[in-house]
């Protein structure tokens, strides 16, 4: 069964072994692929990949590459996805994490803006309009 990150960590930092640590807790690492995990998604959330492209404000052949696994975005490009699907904060992380790139983090300004518009369910041009009006990089 899968454990939750704040129990993985608990028992990380009170481990004797490293090694038996990884093999007790196998099933509960992630190991899926950033293409895997916006196919879950939308799945989950019922959105087709076309309109996902389309809301997402990528070009549309980059796109398709990043949801084929065949394009490591930047964090950007997946935090634009993130919007499109409507994700959460949470979600949005995973996201960024399965791609190998930092969380949001609510003490980085811009990161406030873009957890702020998160969850707020703020599309990709409402996000950057605002990221634009308190004078922080856009999306796109």
């Amino acid at each position: 069964m899968t454990k939750r990150t704040e129990e993985l960590l608990h028992e990380l930092k009170e481990c004797a072994s490293i090694s038996s640590f990884l093999t007790e807790n196998q099933e509960s690492f992630t190991a899926a692929t950033l293409a895997e995990q916006l196919a879950n998604l939308m799945d989950a959330k019922d959105i087709k990949r076309a309109a996902l492209v389309r809301s997402s404000g990528l070009s549309e052949v980059y796109a398709y590459q990043i949801l084929a696994g065949t394009k490591n975005p930047e964090r950007d490009k997946i935090l634009c996805l993130a919007f499109a699907l409507g994700t959460s904060p949470d979600e949005a992380n995973r996201l960024l994490a399965s791609g190998g790139k930092a969380p949001l983090y609510p003490k980085n300004q811009r990161d406030s803006v873009l957890i702020y518009g998160l969850s707020k369910h703020l599309a990709v041009p409402e996000i950057n309009d605002l990221l634009f009006e308190l004078g922080q990089a856009t999306l796109t």
